[in-house]
């Protein structure tokens, strides 16, 4: 019977250095082969851009009877009757000094991650490219169901 090392091709001495070659090709490879169904979304929130001026200046003013009875979900503060508030795209109302210091470092809602468009065009590109593959996955998964069902 032949022993481990001889199975593995390599030398006994030579084993600490075989794994740490292996490792280190995977991990070059989970890095730059990156795909996020497999690995996770290497973007996290912490390092989105702010959202873009224009969008930020898009945000509409929700009226008064909104507010009634809602607090604030970013200072917690109940709404007083001269609190200027925006409403995101996502229906999600804020202060208006809160959301837009928030969006001035993040370009998502806090609440439920609805992400506004940036001015970063490595950011936006990138989300464009998330989109087209999982595009192609779901087109390839649809055309696998109708061959194979």
């Amino acid at each position: 019977m032949a022993s481990y090392f001889d199975e593995l091709h390599v030398e006994e001495d030579e084993m600490p250095t075989v794994r740490l070659e292996r490792l280190t090709r995977e991990t070059f490879r989970m890095l730059f082969d990156h795909d996020p169904a497999r690995y996770g979304d290497i973007i996290n929130f912490q390092n989105t851009p702010p959202a873009s001026k224009s969008e930020i200046e898009k945000l509409k003013t929700p009226s008064f009877e909104e507010l009634i009875d809602e607090q604030c979900r970013i200072c917690l503060s109940q709404y007083q009757v001269n609190d200027k508030a925006l409403n995101m795209p996502c229906k999600h109302i804020f202060h208006e000094n809160c959301l837009k210091t928030w969006l001035e470092k993040s370009n998502f809602c806090p609440l439920c991650k609805f992400e506004l468009k940036t001015d970063n065009e490595m950011y936006e590109l990138y989300k464009q490219e998330l989109k087209n593959r999982q595009s192609r996955e779901d087109n390839i998964a649809q055309l696998h169901d109708s061959m194979f069902s």
